[in-house]
């Protein structure tokens, strides 16, 4: 009975877990042309267009009423009369042709361009009291001037349509992406709810209980971390659609890129969030084994060292060797650089960016001592027993981002790499981490205490 209980709990949990992908996907696809829809601005370009040609031909028209008007005016009519060719121009070639076109338009800037190529010379020969040009180019230009204000009205009216179907477009995106979303923390949960409950179950078979005990107390703890993990980028993601809801139509561009930048940034550290959960459900489960090979341990420090400065790169990062280190070491190098990273960039995340993190490479008594130190919030002295545990972090720690999972990983690590993983840390100074490992490889240690350093 138990059995089948349990299939069918893990039955559910996979459907639910397929349903948490599909609907996850969706509202990335969904967020992504809604972006690429906000992208979309060839309504303003038209109306710049014509509302630059016709500022030109008004100007060139001012501007030979002055030249016969006032004596010794210059009116820079030769720049005004490229200005307005360079405008037609624009306004019949590519999409800008098609577009007048559809304003049927193209034709009387066609017959325009004509007329006043042809005025050329009069146009730039023209003096003081030559009236009768100046009503002749007048002629040409007004029903240019006066269909050109017909196409801006027009184009405006068409961008105002096009504008509030758009909005309606990603309003109906935003609501499905909400939704969504809503969908994706009732399924985790309910996941949760499930897998917890199959584990409590299981429970009831007396050579598993304590096994089982530790697994559903992990579990119980992902249920908080959802919880109270998911509720900031989540609630970051909310405010960022419910502005653009209320505000779309009059918001400006690089503000509505700003918010769909901020959006996919709060899902990439949803998405980061669980990788790393499952990293420890993984570890717990025995699923990670180590493999050494010899590897070079200054090009594996400066991995490390690469991959933080890539990431953070105003930061200072010192790495220094001291003279007895051996150049290789017999481990397994995937997870050293693992472990390395996170104690790196644990430093660089809880410490003042005027403030360098040091990194030095010793070795002892047969084992090579990667030390890594800061001078950060550090954790209080009735705190640190519990630092190695999952998902704890300590109470200097609160508003930094975190997950709580990286050192109780780099705990377990290091036990599988035969070595352990140290720590001197002081409130409000900061923290001194240190990899052990054996000079040679001998496989896990059989002990998996904490280690910690006297202060």
């Amino acid at each position: 009975m138990t059995r089948r209980r349990d299939l069918a709990a893990y039955s559910v949990a996979g459907i639910a877990i397929v349903a948490f992908v599909i609907l996850l996907a969706f509202a990335l696809l969904r967020l992504a042309e809604t972006e690429a829809e906000m992208r979309r601005n060839e309504g303003d370009n038209m109306l710049w267009a014509i509302s630059r040609t016709q500022s030109a031909a008004l100007l060139l028209d001012s501007a030979v009423s002055r030249q016969t008007s006032i004596p010794n005016a210059d009116a820079e009519l030769e720049r005004r009369y490229n200005v307005v060719l360079s405008r037609l121009t624009l306004l019949s070639e590519g999409p800008q042709l098609r577009y007048m076109k559809d304003l049927r338009l193209d034709d009387e800037i066609a017959a325009t361009t004509r007329q006043i190529r042809a005025l050329e010379p009069r146009i730039l020969g023209l003096s003081f009291g030559d009236t009768e040009t100046a009503i002749a180019i007048h002629q040409t230009l007004a029903p240019l001037i006066e269909g050109l204000g017909r196409a801006g009205n027009q184009s405006m009216v068409r961008q105002w349509e096009a504008t509030g179907a758009r909005v309606d477009s990603q309003r109906a995106a935003i609501g499905q992406v909400i939704v969504s979303i809503v969908a994706i923390i009732a399924l985790g949960i309910f996941l949760s709810l499930t897998l917890l409950r199959a584990m409590a179950e299981r429970q009831r078979a007396g050579h598993f209980l304590a096994l089982e005990r530790e697994t559903a107390d992990l579990y119980r703890g992902f249920v908080t971390l959802v919880s109270h993990q998911f509720r900031t980028p989540l609630a970051v993601i909310d405010s960022a659609m419910q502005r653009i809801l209320r505000s779309g139509h009059t918001m400006s561009r690089p503000e509505i890129d700003q918010r769909a930048r901020q959006v996919r940034a709060e899902i990439k550290g949803l998405t980061s969030l669980l990788d790393a959960t499952l990293d420890v459900v993984r570890l717990e489960a025995g699923q990670v084994a180590a493999r050494p090979v010899q590897c070079d341990i200054a090009d594996l420090v400066e991995r490390v060292k690469a991959r933080q400065l890539a990431e953070t790169p105003g930061r200072m990062l010192r790495v220094s060797f001291g003279d007895e280190v051996p150049p290789f070491l017999t481990t397994d190098p995937v997870l050293v650089e693992q472990i390395l990273t996170n104690l790196v960039s644990n430093a660089v995340k809880y410490s003042p960016e005027t403030e360098p993190v040091l990194m030095n490479v010793t070795a002892e008594n047969r084992q090579i001592r990667f030390t890594v130190e800061d001078r950060g919030v550090g954790v209080p002295d009735d705190e640190q027993d519990k630092l190695f545990s999952r998902f704890f972090r300590a109470s200097t720690a609160q508003g930094l981002p975190g997950t709580g999972v990286g050192l109780s990983t780099s705990h377990q690590l290091a036990h599988l790499l035969g070595g352990t993983l140290e720590f001197v840390s002081h409130a409000g100074i900061g923290s001194i981490f240190t990899l052990r490992l054996p000079d040679e490889w001998a496989g896990p240690k059989a002990q998996s205490d904490t280690v910690r350093s006297a202060a």
